[in-house]
């Protein structure tokens, strides 16, 4: 009976076995399973696989790995999220297991951009939801150069959130670059102080202001931003560009011109570098020799010594001083003028007098009014922070003197234009005039006027000399910040009493020593 029944079973469950549809019935009825494989694939990539049987079903445990081309023993996997599985394949009485790690597809670039970058720890890299993306802020120029060359090859494959933003050691090396131009920064700007910049930032933009002192300041101020190239938005990326509003400020130049006569003799002798102990540059030296007509550099072996404009590293007053302690006295006529920096109006000045020459008509006569003495006309104005063009008219002129019925009036006049440094001295050589001295007689009073005997006791010379007239100009920025620190009745109210205390007092001593030698004023006319 109980064999019976076990027959009865197998009988009865055979239809079932070979008919159902259930994969579980299926594998527990046949449990022969090969070993089971690891597999990694990326998403969207597929990979084949072949077992030693022919696959009459397969199955994924999740949804995130897909089967299909299924030919055969030969099938294939392809990832569809990141993310684990487990196909299995199986036939009558064998199965295979195949467990699957599907990975982004960007994990290869993840590993290379953060090797790459792994030297800029201001970047960061982030993956997340089979997305790549780089934050992060850049402060320094060879770093973002750098992470520009890395990204350029991955910008199709990652999104870029990385910014640049100027550091505190760029704003230095700007200010720095800056100073040594000659403008430096400051925290406020004024018209009174040109050439002083400020800087500001805000919503990415840099501005830079300040008052200059001529339109060659404002074009280098801009040509130094240009060379910044972290200004450049075609270069940060457009986080940052420069704009500029500068002004050239209102300045006035004081200009001193000087008339020095000096003769052949004594140009010479400024071109000896030893004269008095005074030191001049070579081509100085040549250029007294030159103006003083010495022989032709070629013959003479000097140099730069062509020409009849010069200038003195020094001011008016120190270029005065040099001329004084090398015997040149002869200062003839000296004008000063204040103008406006660029204007086109000529400063004027005039000192002489006017001469009323009568002139003779048909039926009555009229006086014709001729003016004579120094007249300057000077304009122009800064070209660079530290020098100025000036385009002068000097003119010279002398009385009117009467020759035979007529007025001759002598004048000389310069018209010309230079460029000379700010506080230094511009040296001109203008006309030439022969001159005459006579320096006797001397000698003892009474026998020197005897006779005869004058020739023993008297001397007498009598000197032509050619003489060069130098004209000195030099200009400086005129000050307008001069203020009064006193009330001036406290310092002036003992100035009348002593003056004239001091004037009695020399008037009293001058007339004591004239009662003293009354004597020998009789030996002497």
């Amino acid at each position: 009976m109980k064999h019976f029944c076990m027959i009865l079973f197998m009988v009865l469950s055979i239809p079932f076995a070979l008919n159902g549809a259930d994969t579980t019935v299926q594998e527990n009825a046949y449990p022969v399973a090969l070993p089971p494989e690891r597999v990694s694939i990326s998403t969207g990539e597929s990979q084949r696989f072949e077992v030693p049987f022919v696959i009459e079903r397969f199955r994924s445990s999740t949804p995130n790995v897909r089967v299909g081309l299924v030919e055969g023993r030969a099938f294939e996997i392809e990832g569809v999220a990141a993310g684990n599985a487990v196909v299995t394949v199986w036939s009558q009485g064998i199965s295979k297991e195949f467990r699957v790690t599907v990975s982004s597809s960007l994990m290869p670039i993840y590993r290379e951009l953060s090797r790459e970058l792994g030297d800029l720890p201001e970047v960061s890299v982030e993956l997340m939801n089979d997305s790549l993306s780089l934050r992060g802020e850049i402060t320094r120029t060879t770093r973002w150069e750098y992470f520009q060359r890395v990204v350029k090859r991955y910008e199709n494959r990652c999104r870029n959130f990385v910014t640049f933003k100027p550091g505190p050691e760029l704003f230095e090396e700007l200010k720095k670059q800056l100073a040594n131009a000659g403008y430096p920064v400051a925290d406020s700007i004024s018209p009174q102080t040109p050439g002083q910049l400020k800087l500001q930032t805000a919503d990415g933009v840099l501005t830079v202001s300040g008052y200059m002192l001529c339109e060659d300041d404002i074009n280098s101020v801009k040509r130094i931003l240009a060379s910044m190239k972290w200004l450049s938005p075609e270069w940060n990326g457009g986080t940052m560009h420069a704009e500029t509003d500068l002004k050239v400020a209102d300045t006035q130049l004081d200009v001193g011109v000087v008339f020095v006569g000096v003769t052949r003799t004594q140009l010479q002798r400024l071109g000896n570098s030893s004269a008095d102990g005074t030191v001049l540059s070579w081509n100085l030296i040549a250029w007294f020799r030159a103006i003083a007509g010495a022989a032709p550099d070629e013959l003479a072996g000097t140099s730069s010594g062509n020409g009849l404009y010069s200038y003195f590293n020094t001011d008016l007053k120190g270029a005065l001083v040099f001329f004084g302690n090398n015997g040149i006295s002869d200062f003839r006529d000296a004008g000063h003028v204040t103008l406006t920096n660029n204007s086109k109006n000529f400063a004027t000045y005039e000192n002489g007098g006017t001469l009323n020459v009568k002139i003779e008509g048909s039926d009555n006569a009229d006086l014709k009014p001729i003016d004579f003495g120094l007249k300057l006309k000077i304009r122009g104005g800064l070209v660079r922070a530290n020098e100025a063009k000036l385009e002068l008219e000097l003119e010279k002129s002398l009385a009117p003197i009467k020759q035979d019925e007529d007025y001759f009036q002598r004048s000389t006049k310069t018209t010309t234009e230079i460029l000379c440094p700010l506080n230094q001295t511009a040296v001109i050589a203008g006309q030439k005039d022969l001159t005459y001295s006579d320096s006797g007689p001397r000698g003892y009073a009474f026998l020197r006027h005897i006779p005869v005997i004058n020739w023993f006791t008297s001397s007498r010379e009598e000197q032509y000399e050619e003489m060069m007239i130098l004209i000195l100009v030099s200009p400086r920025i005129a000050s307008s910040q001069v203020q009064m620190t006193s009330i001036p009745s406290d310092d002036t109210r003992e100035v009348e009493n002593n003056i004239s205390k001091s004037i009695e007092e020399k008037s009293e001593e001058v007339h004591e020593q004239e009662s003293q030698n009354w004597f020998l004023k009789m030996f002497t006319w």
